[in-house]
């Protein structure tokens, strides 16, 4: 019956007590056997995120992310995800990490996962935290069956303008680890360091240096490569960055070093990351 009144609430057209309506709403998701009720309206708060007042919108935004579960969670981020292209600034964050944990916590499927965090990095990249990117990394690694299914969507992604450099962080991680694995079924050695360094001058000092590392990974892997990226190594071995020149150096040393079998050792593929609570919701729980 509470469930009910306050559904009153949520569609009148005064604002303050559609707010009222969310904020006792949420407080009432907290408590067990309420969920099933409440997901029942769902479309009704989906809609108050088109509401004029930024209070009304995070509101609903707290009560979507608490009904949230194996059910809906599809249904509850495609709808968030079409509302970021619009949402305020000020909200955005906390959307993509809300997104970010709701997708991870409940997803049935790793690649549906894979698909909306790539989305997140698509369309809200300035957004999209360093937790967010490095969690979706993680997660890669420790799952054999996504690694060629990430290798071929960053490869992809990088060919879709405008690209966020996160997203290029992203990419230059997956193939430098998995891309061998779509070499034969969707892009050579080659097309995958071109298609790379078409983004490496325009970035951060912070990518470049990722990237570098992406690239001894690949003459590691590829051995037709080795004379191009040795001239990228060597262009950067006076880079004001000292750890962009610092790389270009060592790797350009390893690169020709006379026991190739030592430094393919090294650069190994990574291990599995130790099994841990998701940071993103020791985040979430700050806020």
């Amino acid at each position: 019956r509470a469930i009910h009144k306050l559904l009153h609430f949520i569609n009148v057209k005064e604002g303050n007590i559609r707010y009222l309506g969310l904020d006792a709403m949420a407080r009432l998701a907290k408590i067990a056997n309420t969920h099933k009720l409440i997901k029942r309206h769902l479309r009704t708060i989906q809609y108050s995120l088109d509401d004029s007042d930024i209070s009304i919108r995070k509101r609903a935004l707290d009560l979507l992310y608490s009904i949230c579960d194996e059910d809906n969670v599809v249904e509850i981020i495609d709808h968030l995800l079409r509302y970021l292209n619009k949402a305020e600034y000020a909200i955005r964050e906390e959307m993509v990490l809300k997104i970010a944990i709701l997708a991870e916590k409940y997803a049935t499927d790793h690649k549906w996962y894979i698909d909306v965090i790539l989305k997140l990095l698509t369309v809200a990249g300035d957004y999209v935290s360093e937790d967010v990117w490095h969690r979706v990394v993680q997660i890669v690694t420790n799952h054999e069956e996504l690694q060629a299914y990430a290798a071929e969507k960053v490869f992809v992604l990088l060919q879709s303008p405008p690209i966020h450099e996160s997203m290029i962080k992203v990419a230059g991680y997956v193939l430098g680890e998995f891309g061998h694995l779509i070499e034969q079924s969707k892009a050579s050695g080659a097309e995958q360091f071109d298609t790379l360094y078409k983004h490496f001058q325009s970035c951060a000092a912070d990518t470049k240096a990722l990237l570098l590392s992406t690239f001894m990974k690949f003459v590691n892997m590829y051995d037709d490569l080795g004379d191009k990226i040795m001239a990228v190594f060597k262009s950067h071995h006076s880079a004001i960055d000292p750890e962009i020149q610092q790389r270009a150096i060592e790797y350009s040393i390893m690169a020709q070093y006379d026991d190739q079998d030592l430094i393919t050792q090294v650069w190994e593929a990574m291990p599995d990351f130790p099994e841990r609570d998701s940071p993103l919701i020791k985040i979430i729980n700050k806020q």
